[in-house]
């Protein structure tokens, strides 16, 4: 269930995880952006151009198992996860973690990368 939030100013914070990622039951859910900057320096040494190249979302989610099937390289959609404006429509997974312990539910936890123009 949602939870009610209180509070005037607050419209267009997010609370709590939006949608449920297949195959587990979410607890975290991240997404990061980055690129390569490659400057061209004027004579006097300032920063005249700037190119952003290999942009790319990297994804982190966590929860609880119950029957997520990914392997590495495969292609995934990620539940929650934002794009930052690239073109992609694809995330790759990178990283796939499962975690058992006697006193907690089997946890997993996967990494996925979305990749400008690849999709």
């Amino acid at each position: 269930m949602p939870a009610t939030i209180i509070g005037s100013g607050i419209t267009s914070s997010g609370f709590g995880i939006a949608n449920d990622q297949t195959g587990m039951v979410v607890q975290s859910s991240s997404a990061a952006a980055s690129s390569d900057a490659v400057e061209l320096k004027n004579k006097g040494g300032d920063t005249a151009a700037v190119v952003f190249r290999n942009k790319k979302t990297t994804h982190t989610v966590e929860g609880a198992f119950t029957t997520f099937s990914s392997s590495i390289g495969a292609a995934i959609t990620v539940a929650n996860g934002s794009s930052f404006g690239l073109t992609a429509s694809a995330a790759y997974v990178t990283e796939i973690t499962r975690t058992r312990s006697a006193d907690n539910f089997e946890q997993v936890s996967f990494t996925a990368t979305r990749f400008d123009g690849i999709s």
